[in-house]
């Protein structure tokens, strides 16, 4: 039963937490513009400042079906798609964990991997503010006994950090041109952190496997040259990557283990 209303706390939680990180997308990016400013949300088209019939998580968009009721302009669908998602990742976290500071941990995780990729899909930029913030809160937990020993956040920190910026550097001597944003070793130093060593490094290939997979179909989208000059930003692949091994790095790892018959 206490499991059962956890669940139906956090199913409430997500969409409002949701509804207020896509105000965290849309704004902090953008100069002049801050979570407090300005204090109301507006609709990008006509500047109409929504009221909460407008804002209420995922229902709003599916009552007005997708669009402003002031000006009809068309909602995107990526804010009810952001707020599905958390309720999703969240409510997984919350099963397997419970009513737990690792719950926190993990949801934590998670909102920032979520910030981290839309961001990044908008501008090409992981900001520092929450890559590094998410660094310090899982060394923090680890520190206090939640989740990792802090040893084992110290390495996944440092191996996160290091191995892209090697591979990056020997890229950039091969091809003359950066393979990955600085931006991109901060955010996977912080799954190390949340993940451990073995995390980091099956985030890295899962997202190394992504791309690849994408790189190549936009080249053969766009007709060769042209899809191979597109730049694709590499964060969303390691935000996955990082969100499979919060929940399945120790059995993918052991699965390969067994399989080359090392455990």
């Amino acid at each position: 039963m206490e499991r059962l209303l956890f669940l139906v706390v956090v199913a409430v939680m997500a969409p409002v937490i949701a509804s207020f990180l896509s105000v965290v997308i849309h704004r902090l990016p953008r100069e002049g513009m801050s979570i407090w400013r300005p204090a109301r949300s507006q609709c990008p088209a006509c500047g109409a400042a929504l009221g909460p019939r407008d804002l209420a998580p995922i229902l709003s968009w599916v009552a007005s079906r997708g669009r402003c009721r002031h000006c009809g302009a068309r909602v995107p669908f990526r804010y009810p798609l952001l707020e599905l998602l958390l309720l999703g990742l969240w409510l997984a976290a919350a099963w397997r964990d419970g009513p737990t500071w690792l719950f926190a941990r993990d949801a934590l995780f998670l909102a920032l991997l979520e910030v981290l990729v839309f961001i990044d899909l908008d501008t090409m930029t992981l900001p520092h503010r929450f890559t590094v913030a998410g660094v310090v809160s899982g060394l923090a937990f680890a520190a206090f006994g939640v989740g990792l020993e802090w040893p084992d956040a110290l390495i996944g920190i440092v191996l996160g950090y290091f191995v892209p910026w090697i591979l990056s550097g020997i890229y950039r001597l091969v091809r003359g041109q950066a393979g990955m944003g600085g931006g991109d070793f901060v955010l996977l130093a912080m799954i190390g952190a949340h993940t451990g060593p073995s995390g980091a490094v099956v985030a890295f290939l899962l997202a190394v496997l992504a791309g690849a997979v994408v790189g190549v179909a936009i080249i053969a989208r766009r007709r060769g040259a042209e899809g191979a000059r597109l730049a694709i930003p590499f964060g969303p692949f390691l935000a996955l990557g990082g969100a499979v091994a919060l929940f399945w790095g120790p059995a993918i790892v052991g699965a390969y283990l067994r399989t080359a018959g090392l455990q």
